[in-house]
């Protein structure tokens, strides 16, 4: 039988380890997310000093889906993944390639979630080419592409397209506006750049909407935090099911 001195001491041990154990049971009240705002126009700062852009409003909508509470901080492009790792923060958002999909190495200390855009080059065209539907509208056509291309191959593939490179791409835009082209195919973000954040390039130009091919940006944690992870990835779910997803992706890269 344990005597009573013996019973009390083991009690006060457990209230003890409860109350020690307590802080690192509690719901996190706020979540850090850093940004590297040098990717226009899915990160980047506005003239009035604040951080804006695609993957910002990804990840507002997240938080309001998750019933999260978040702090956005800007971070130096290197540390970005780094400071996950030592917590200094707790989400990573700014133009992160999902390591399979970019043939680099996965980092085993983080973990990436479900993609949130899935683009990779695009065709700008002429915008006054309303009637145009995509590749199959190409056949005979002259298409510039950057040095060097993810989209080259693609179009060679399906033949009767004629490429021609550039080592500039605004020497293909330049020349497309002239009618020397009839489409330029680049990286969505350079596209983006040139095209929805320009204004001379906007009322001649658009983005056709269907890629070429595929690139997967994606949100990081460290890999230890999965519950954080799976809010993020169920946010992303509900996201592509009510349509909030392809509406942002309209807006930023997209709208007229």
């Amino acid at each position: 039988m344990m005597h009573k001195p013996i019973r009390i001491l083991t009690v006060t041990l457990l209230l003890l380890l409860v109350v020690m154990l307590m802080p690192a049971c509690a719901k996190k009240s706020r979540y850090i997310v850093a940004t590297t705002p040098n990717y226009p126009p899915l990160v980047m700062i506005t003239e009035e000093k604040e951080i804006t852009g695609f993957d910002i409003d990804v990840i507002d909508k997240i938080a309001q889906l998750s019933s999260m509470e978040i702090k956005i901080i800007p971070v130096l492009e290197g540390n970005l993944l780094h400071g996950l790792i030592d917590e200094t923060y707790d989400v990573a958002v700014a133009a992160i390639v999902s390591p399979q999909k970019a043939h680099s190495p996965e980092r085993i200390d983080i973990g990436y979630s479900k993609p949130y855009l899935e683009i990779g080059d695009v065709l700008v065209i002429s915008e006054d080419m309303r009637d145009f539907s995509g590749l199959e509208d190409l056949t005979g056509k002259r298409v510039g592409v950057p040095i060097p291309s993810e989209s080259k191959r693609v179009f060679i593939e399906r033949g009767n397209i004629e490429v021609k490179e550039y080592m500039e791409i605004d020497d293909a835009l330049e020349e497309m506006a002239l009618g020397k082209v009839d489409a330029v195919s680049l990286d969505l973000l350079s596209a983006a750049q040139r095209v929805m954040l320009n204004d001379e390039y906007r009322r001649i130009f658009r983005i056709h909407p269907k890629a070429v091919t595929k690139k997967e940006y994606v949100i990081a944690v460290k890999r230890e935090n999965s519950a954080l992870l799976n809010k993020v990835n169920s946010a992303l779910d509900k996201m592509k099911r009510d349509g909030s997803l392809d509406t942002l992706t309209i807006k930023w890269f997209f709208s007229e």
